[in-house]
């Protein structure tokens, strides 16, 4: 069975927000609402460092890093579970969607989530240019909405935008139960983390941290598993794509 899941290597993210962009401009999602977030972990603002500056040659300690976030599409939901009206629910492939004609905006679920990954519709939303962007159709106003990991692009085979517009190619997609998808392979080569594992929610996006891994090369739109033999073979990928072989790098 496909669970869909992401693996982000912080190592590679240089904090763009490209990717919080093109969330907003694929998925239709309105004005002062993101559904997908680049946080800085450094100072107190975005893009602000921790430490100080180097006054007497090299002893700076200034640090900053990025945590990217979004709904985690948890195998074991507080959101799921928690919805009065079922209107959140896990799809057979992994994905936690929100059925917006079931909605009734009670925020039960925005509660349960313990990484804050919800927003929710208090006015109608607002949209540039007013009839919205992208394939997806705008949510009313009084429903909670999130990340679908593109579930409309991945049941035509695609990446997520996300995925796919990733100046760093920091983010891979793809089956988590599938031991062959790249996912599966980085998560099992490098030191990966999920955010509060401690709250046993069993998230379906992994980071990578300490060790740069190769990323996803962006050879396609499409799901690593979607490209034909002809694809695959023009792009110069074999039977087991953009995976390091060896310290020195991959074979992308």
């Amino acid at each position: 069975m496909t669970r869909y899941g992401l693996v982000i290597d912080q190592e590679r993210c240089i904090g763009c927000q490209a990717c919080a962009v093109t969330c907003k401009q694929e998925n239709n999602v309105g004005l002062g609402q993101f559904w997908n977030r680049v946080l800085t972990e450094g100072g107190d603002h975005l893009d602000t460092p921790e430490g100080g500056y180097p006054e007497h040659g090299q002893d700076g300690t200034l640090s900053m890093n990025y945590q990217p976030t979004a709904c985690q599409h948890c195998e074991n939901a507080p959101c799921v579970k928690v919805c009065p009206v079922n209107a959140t629910y896990t799809r057979e492939d992994g994905i936690v969607e929100i059925d917006y004609d079931k909605c009734i905006g009670c925020r039960y679920c925005m509660a349960a989530c313990p990484y804050n990954a919800r927003v929710f519709n208090w006015d109608e939303p607002e949209h540039v240019p007013k009839e919205g962007t992208g394939d997806v159709e705008p949510r009313p106003q009084g429903v909670v909405e999130k990340c679908t990991f593109c579930s409309h692009r991945v049941e035509e085979g695609l990446d997520p935008a996300c995925v796919v517009n990733c100046p760093s190619d920091a983010r891979i997609f793809g089956d988590l139960e599938d031991p062959n998808s790249t996912v599966s392979k980085y998560i099992k080569k490098y030191d990966t983390h999920r955010l509060l594992e401690d709250r046993e929610t069993d998230p379906g996006t992994y980071y990578i941290k300490g060790e740069m891994s190769p990323g996803r090369p962006q050879i396609s739109d499409k799901m690593e598993s979607e490209l034909s033999p002809a694809e695959r073979e023009e792009a110069g990928l074999r039977p087991t794509p953009h995976v390091p072989e060896s310290a020195a790098g991959g074979d992308d």
